[in-house]
């Protein structure tokens, strides 16, 4: 019988071993400086991006840039919240998996990509005035969601 706790237990056993923990540890600072250096690069080289941020599916801040916020956890929780509605209902209507979901404001745009990652699915959201092509910066996140995935495929 398989119990209900089975993740969580799990990750409890792994505590217990040193080396694996370091291991963790070790690949979420990894991360962590892959996210701050390419949300640096994008916002270098885009200076109309007021908002960039990388989390954990479940909400975890793993990086963010912004000149709109200070505090990145809870624009975290709302953009993992956000995918994972849209992802839902993609899959209620059977029409494939959800590539990125846009939250247009009065002044301001909101887009939302899921970083591929088969061990712990990331999220990343960009934000943009009305100053920026929805298209482009549509592909601008896209094409960061890409190279953010190729290298969390590289960390061992």
């Amino acid at each position: 019988m398989t119990s209900p706790y089975g993740h969580a237990t799990a990750w409890l056993n792994l505590m217990h071993e040193p080396q694996a923990v370091s291991t963790a540890f070790r690949r979420m600072a990894e991360l962590r400086a892959i996210c701050d250096r390419e949300l640096a690069d994008l916002c270098q080289n885009y200076p109309e991006i007021s908002l960039a941020v990388v989390a954990t599916a479940d909400a975890r801040l793993i990086g963010m840039r912004s000149s709109l916020v200070q505090n990145g956890h809870r624009i975290a929780a709302m953009t993992g919240s956000l995918l994972g509605l849209c992802e839902t209902l993609a899959r209620e209507l059977s029409v494939g998996a959800c590539q990125s979901t846009v939250v247009s404001m009065e002044d301001y745009t909101c887009i939302f990509v899921r970083i591929a990652d088969p061990r712990h699915p990331l999220a990343l959201a960009i934000g943009v005035g009305h100053n920026i092509m929805l298209a482009l910066s549509r592909r601008i996140a896209l094409d960061l969601a890409a190279r953010i995935a190729q290298h969390v495929q590289d960390i061992a």
